[in-house]
């Protein structure tokens, strides 16, 4: 078994439900059954370096939050493998996905978009579902310009072939 599938069934448990989600769900677990409420673990290994791991694609954050009573937590683990077994060392709370702030997150190039986190976690709990969309928009437009300079510069390495 897979070290990230063995925590997202533990923290499942923790909950009382079962993780059933795959890479392409919206979150590896629901809480109490309902599926307008899934929970997406987000797992690090302490001994590794991950630098700016993935969070969600921008995209389909942004659909599943269009359907009406949607929501969406997460909740971050950090751990390490001691003799092949996981030692878990920390678990966040669940934190609704609008209490990410943006001075942790960015987006990246990645089909749509990609939400990693650039920066250590950065919990704001006085943001609201409003604020956080307004940051999703000024990292977006980032993104954008940057995809455009891309663009242009291949337009240019291109142009006489």
């Amino acid at each position: 078994m897979d070290y990230y599938r063995e925590i997202e069934i533990k923290i499942a448990k923790k909950y009382g439900t079962v993780a059933n989600g795959t890479k392409k769900s919206i979150g590896d677990f629901f809480l109490n059954d309902n599926s307008k409420k899934p929970v997406n673990v987000k797992s690090n290994n302490l001994d590794k370096k991950n630098y700016s791991p993935n969070i969600i694609s921008a995209k389909r954050l942004i659909q599943w939050l269009k359907q009406d009573g949607n929501e969406l937590y997460f909740t971050f683990v950090s751990y390490k493998i001691t003799e092949e077994r996981i030692k878990i060392v920390t678990v966040s709370d669940l934190v609704p996905f609008y209490n990410l702030s943006w001075n942790c997150l960015t987006i990246q190039a990645q089909g749509w978009g990609i939400i990693q986190m650039c920066k250590p976690l950065d919990i704001d709990m006085s943001q609201d579902v409003n604020d956080f969309f307004r940051g999703m928009k000024s990292a977006y437009e980032k993104y954008m310009d940057r995809e455009a300079k891309k663009v242009d510069e291949i337009k240019a390495m291109i142009k006489d072939f």
